[in-house]
């Protein structure tokens, strides 16, 4: 037997970041396909079955657990299990898996435990070195977690299953490469939710975007075609981009509606839209079988393949929030971090979202290792100009290398990052003075103030220009619990949902 695990969450109790965990889609795939193998398996999901459950974090007081205790975890393993698989998507969840590993390790001495997900992925050296992990998965684990398990089953040497990286006996690594690119994607078994807490998840609205209502993840491509270098997709996913069939993608959404009453659907591509087409045919099925449902694009998607015919066919079919990802307002650092964006078109798009009446947010990144003060500026000219425009909400972060990107690897070749726990959650710190400034021009004080001061800028301007919708925003927000815009999920969070975490803790 398989058990799955998807190890609990961090949620800091400061600041102005917001941490909502997602239904672990990539892990229910995963169960789906062990499902259909024939392969006897459980799931734990430590976050799902326990999201109203906070604890203190062992080395900082502004985080807290959400999810399941470690122990309680291990004790939830079925004797039977022969093989562990732990979901690590994101490098600031490992040393929580670290930590279920380790107490796994303890109690099932024999098992075979495997990683999954981006984190091990992008650093598998250390992972094998580091933790009681005997297995990482590397790139797409549905066909390769079922060679995998045969194998073990059968004995056979490891170094026959592609896709997998682990330490051989005298302790070296062994690499049988990258999994190999999965492209008929409409013949994998959809997300196995039925073994998964999927209602705990949507009766609390715990999700990427906004609370738009009940709402479901979807996952209708896989990869992206570009190659930015603050992103580890190339090193994870290639530059192979896979759409599924728009069909039965609304039969799959069809299906939702049916089994789970919900209203609202969560694109969580890394890159929803490329194909002008396969966006147009999506719209067009949607609007055909009259879904009566709204459905958001929280991650971020390329602006250039819009035009104000797919905007307003989108918002037909029910799209009412859409992510931009311009980065910065700086052609030099675009250039240099290979995002393939013209400022100009842009904004064009930009101005056709707001027309077609799209809640638009764009993410901007400062602190790139080549970031100076007049770059800066063109960035902050660019976030003020948004405003003016009518984009809805701006989210501004600091540069964190992420494991597996080109960056990444740069700054570790010059000694720069040392990877350790503080180093792997400091995406948690974004919006505090803790996280460090990777800019030799720029100064971690002077980088800290720089993004506030662009939060401002762009909220003023806003709120100055769109008072009324402002206001009417945050009012649906209280009232009716409906988030139309990100800064009404953080009102809501803020004043709401945070000191509920803190009375829980409290009385905890």
């Amino acid at each position: 037997m398989i058990t799955l695990i998807n190890p609990p969450s961090i949620k800091t109790l400061t600041g102005l970041q917001m941490q909502s965990p997602n239904p672990p889609l990539g892990l229910a795939y995963i169960a789906a396909a062990v499902r259909d193998a024939g392969i006897p398996y459980h799931v734990i999901d430590a976050t799902g079955e326990a999201l109203d459950t906070v604890t203190p974090y062992l080395s900082r007081d502004n985080f807290r657990i959400q999810g399941m205790r470690i122990d309680d975890v291990i004790k939830r393993i079925p004797a039977e299990t022969r093989i562990i698989g732990l979901h690590c998507n994101f490098s600031h969840l490992w040393p929580l898996t670290r930590m279920v590993a380790e107490q796994a390790r303890d109690a099932f001495p024999d098992a075979l435990i495997v990683l999954g997900g981006e984190h091990g992925t992008a650093v598998f050296e250390y992972v094998l070195r580091n933790s009681p992990i005997d297995v990482v998965v590397s790139g797409e684990g549905e066909e390769t977690i079922v060679n995998l398990v045969r194998a073990h089953e059968a004995r056979d040497d490891l170094a026959t299953v592609g896709g997998i990286t682990f330490l051989d006996a005298d302790d070296n690594i062994q690499s049988t490469g990258l999994s190999t690119r999965i492209r008929a994607v409409d013949d994998l078994p959809l997300p196995d939710w039925d073994s998964f807490p999927i209602k705990e998840y949507i009766d609390r609205h715990q999700i990427n975007g906004m609370n738009l209502g009940r709402s479901m993840p979807l996952l209708a491509t896989r990869g992206c075609p570009y190659e930015c270098t603050f992103c580890s997709n190339p090193s994870m996913w290639t530059r192979r981009y896979i759409t599924r069939d728009p069909k039965l993608l609304v039969d799959e959404m069809e299906l939702y509606i049916d089994t789970y009453d919900v209203v609202n659907f969560d694109f969580q591509d890394l890159t929803a839209i490329v194909n002008h087409r396969w966006a147009t045919e999506l719209c067009e099925e949607i609007i055909a079988r009259s879904l009566n449902v709204t459905w958001q694009l929280p991650s971020g998607t390329r602006s250039e393949v819009f035009d104000q015919r797919l905007l307003n066919l989108m918002f037909e079919a029910g799209c009412r929030a859409l992510s931009f990802a311009p980065e910065s307002g700086s052609e030099e650092i675009l250039k240099s971090v290979k995002k393939q964006v013209g400022i100009d078109s842009l904004l064009d798009a930009v101005r056709m979202a707001v027309k077609a009446k799209l809640k638009l947010s764009c993410f901007i990144v400062i602190g790139f290792p080549n970031e100076r003060p007049d770059t800066l500026r063109a960035t902050m000219k660019l976030v003020r100009r948004m405003a003016l425009l009518g984009v809805h909400d701006v989210s501004v972060t600091k540069f964190v290398p992420y494991p597996g990107s080109e960056l990444f690897r740069e700054l570790q070749e010059t000694g720069k990052i040392e990877m350790d726990d503080a180093f792997f959650v400091s995406p948690m710190d974004f919006y505090t003075t803790d996280a460090p400034s990777y800019a030799d021009a720029i100064s971690t004080r002077r980088l800290y103030w720089t993004m506030m001061w662009m939060f401002v800028n762009f909220y003023i301007i806003s709120f100055v220009t769109h008072p009324l919708r402002t206001m009417k925003i945050l009012y649906i927000a209280v009232t009716q619990g409906v988030e139309e815009a990100r800064y009404a999920k953080w009102f809501v969070d803020r004043f709401f949902t945070r000191r509920k975490w803190r009375q829980m803790t409290q009385d905890g």
